[in-house]
């Protein structure tokens, strides 16, 4: 067994190519249901520093597809919820609402014997209303490429263990506050069960 640790436009570049390859005569995707998992990740934060954020991720991944066909990830968003000291941070600088773009988050695949780390760009958080106390509730969700595996096997998915994104409180008028745009730099919290799925290609 080897690892191979490629660049993330490198990796997405090959996602694109890969789920291109697919053809009209390829054997229909059987759909499963939907994988949930429940994580925390520690995230720095300006002012407050290093905080714990709760995430629910839901997915769907089909359970086997034919040689030739995409396997092609639907139903995909994180529901994020930062603690109380987050948002008495956010209120502090004036904050009403939150939102996040150029987001990432990192996945492990593995095609048999081959280990492929890969990042996910072009998710968001979209503005989201930040509340006068208690815990503020993100979702974060964005396009999932597919990937169409040409022999046949197993394909496994599993969570990296870093995201990022470029988080912007604003102020009620809709204007950034003086905090300006921020990325908090989480990672996954240890000893939490990351993997989503192994799908069987035949």
């Amino acid at each position: 067994m080897f690892r191979h640790r490629i660049p993330v436009l490198v990796a997405a570049l090959a996602l694109a190519a890969l789920t291109t390859a697919a053809t009209s005569a390829a054997a229909p995707v059987r759909t499963s249901g939907s994988v949930t998992k429940n994580l925390t990740y520690t995230c720095n934060f300006p002012l407050i520093g290093q905080q714990q954020v709760n995430a629910v991720l839901a997915i769907t991944f089909p359970d086997s597809v034919a040689v030739g066909s995409v396997i092609q990830p639907t139903d995909f968003s994180v529901g994020l919820t930062l603690p109380d000291n987050a948002t008495a941070g956010l209120r502090l600088i004036g904050a009403t609402t939150v939102e996040g773009d150029k987001a990432s988050a990192g996945v492990d695949v593995k095609i048999n014997d081959t280990e492929i780390g890969v990042t996910l760009n072009g998710l968001a958080i979209p503005n989201s209303p930040v509340p006068e106390t208690g815990p503020t509730s993100l979702t974060l969700s964005g396009p999932i490429p597919g990937l169409t595996p040409k022999a046949a096997g197993q394909v496994s998915f599993a969570l990296g263990s870093t995201f990022a994104a470029q988080i912007t409180p604003k102020k009620a008028d809709g204007t950034p506050t003086g905090l300006g745009t921020f990325d908090p730099q989480c990672s996954l919290d240890p000893g939490q069960d990351v993997a989503l799925a192994t799908i069987t290609v035949s």
